[in-house]
This record gives structure tokens, sequence and C-alpha cells, in this order.
């Protein structure tokens, strides 16, 4: 007596060809993945072709450009952005960069310099707006206002030459400050102006502005509430 038959379950029937498709994309999306990361880290197809500098021009883009120094022929993928980025960061006039890829073959330097507004006294260095002395990359303008100060002292005089009301600024030549505390204004006229801190810089050009109107060698506004001159000449 045979045994008796017994008949495939549709369900099961219907499962193998499931998986063997459910295979087959995971192979296919694996090549795929692969050719993709082939594509972009090994292959010719994205590599470093040109190198350019957005932010600044001339000698210091030039410079720029050899402290980056980003590799040509390079997959844009491996590309050492920190690395340049640090680099670039070591030229003392560089505020901020970003290295950028520009797919498919461009490395871009955004670079945001610092700008002198002043020059450090007896060091012919540049400072920019928050106090930090530099060695500038081309000639600094003949006009800017020296700043005899260091440390501390040149970002309390920074401070107070850009709170300066523009008819004050127009008569000031120089600023020195060796503490937070004791910056002072040199005049166009030759007077000295003691400025004290950065506080209550308003109230002490008011009271500078009415000071001014008396010829004097030092005026000393401080203590705004009790200005005094010295040195007051006649007429």
């Amino acid at each position: 007596m045979s045994a008796p038959v017994i008949p495939l379950d549709p369900q099961a029937r219907a499962t193998k060809p499931r998986r063997r498709y459910r295979g087959l994309v995971i192979v296919l999306l694996a090549v795929l993945v692969s050719a993709v990361f082939w594509l972009f880290w090994f292959s010719s197809v994205f590599v470093v072709r040109d190198v350019r500098v957005i932010g600044v021009t001339g000698s210091p883009a030039a410079k720029v450009l050899t402290s980056a120094a980003v590799p040509l022929g390079v997959p844009m993928a491996q590309l050492d952005a920190d690395g340049s980025t640090s680099r670039i960061m070591l030229l003392p006039w560089v505020d901020s960069v970003e290295v950028r890829r520009g797919w498919p073959s461009e490395v871009i330097l955004a670079v945001v310099p610092r700008i002198a507004i002043a020059i450090q006294l007896g060091t012919g260095r540049g400072v920019d707006s928050s106090g930090v002395a530099f060695d500038a990359p081309e000639p600094l303008a003949k006009n800017l206002p020296a700043i005899d100060a260091d440390g501390v002292g040149l970002v309390a005089a920074v401070t107070v030459w850009q709170s300066l009301p523009a008819p004050l600024l127009a008569k000031v030549v120089g600023v020195s400050a060796s503490t937070r505390d004791d910056v002072e204004l040199n005049l166009k006229s030759g007077a000295k102006v003691r400025w004290g801190s950065a506080e209550q810089g308003e109230l002490k050009a008011q009271v500078l502005a009415a000071l001014l109107q008396r010829r004097a060698g030092v005026y000393d506004v401080s203590a705004p509430e009790l200005p005094t001159t010295q040195q007051e000449k006649a007429g």
C-alpha cells in the first residue's frame, strides 16, 4: 500500500520566490553601495582639479593657497578639510576660514581676514576690532590711529576707540592703555584725555565735548560725574 501524497502548502510555495527576490535586492543594493563608495573614494571621476580662494585676493590669496596645501588629484571624499583649515589658521591675519567641497572637482577656501582698524605702536602690527594684534600680509593704511597698548589694555583701548562718536573720533590720533581702566586718548591738538575704563562711554563723550570748549593740556573724564582739567591755557 503506497503512502498518501501530502499536498504542498500554497503559502509555502509563494514564500520561496519572495525570499529569492529579497536576496536578489540585498545583493543589488550591496553592489550599488560598493559602486558608489568606489566612485567617490577611489575613482578619478570626483577628484580635486581646482582650488579657489574667496575673501582675499592677490598676495594674501596666494599665501592661503600655499598654507592650505590641498593636493590636486586626490578624491574629493578624501579631502583633509580639517588639516587645511588648521594650516590656514596659522596665518596670523586670518580670522576664520571654511574649506568647502564644490562638487564635482573644486575646493573653495572661504577666508575672513582680520581688518586693521589701528596700528599697534612700537610693533607696526595691525589691530582688529576685537583687540587682536596681527602681522598683516600687506602694508597697512597710513591714516590708521596708533594704539600704545597690549593684552587687556589693547582690548580696552580698541573698545573705547570704537565707541567714540564721529565728531570726537575726528580729533583723536592715538590711544594708550596699560590696563582696562586707564585708557587715554591723544588729541590732534596735543592734549590728552584720561578716559579710564570703557564704561559710561556715552556720558564721557558728552562731558568731554563740553570740556573741550576750554583749552587745556589734560582732560579727565574717567569719573564723568566729577570731570577735571589740568594745564589750562588762557584764551
